[in-house]
């Protein structure tokens, strides 16, 4: 019995090392789950349309918090699926633009 529960405390303990490691190689805006929203390799893109608009929630019904002009850059946080917008931060500001608006 001493032996279990001490090849279960070293289990335990083994896996609280790994896991900060690997947090530490993740943004921490990527570490929380978002369902829908998947994590993409661009890390920053612009607006490659004369303008587009950054709004609260992926629609373009959603409240619109700043309208991005022409080769504004944006921090890339996520992609959400099966849609085609991208979770952005840009100039301080954190929200949606659809992809096509993007390059």
């Amino acid at each position: 019995m001493i032996r279990a529960v001490a090849f279960l405390t070293v289990v335990a303990l083994s896996g609280l090392l790994v896991q900060p490691a690997a947090a530490a190689l993740s943004p921490p805006h990527l570490l929380l789950a978002t369902p829908g929203l998947s994590v993409v390799a661009e890390t920053q893109m612009e607006v490659s349309g004369p303008y587009a608009n950054l709004r609260a929630k992926p629609t373009t019904q959603a409240k619109l918090l700043a309208k991005l002009d022409h080769a504004t850059k944006v921090e890339i946080l996520g992609k959400v699926e099966h849609d085609r917008w991208y979770h952005v931060k840009a100039n301080g500001i954190e929200g949606y633009i659809r992809a096509d608006l993007l390059k």
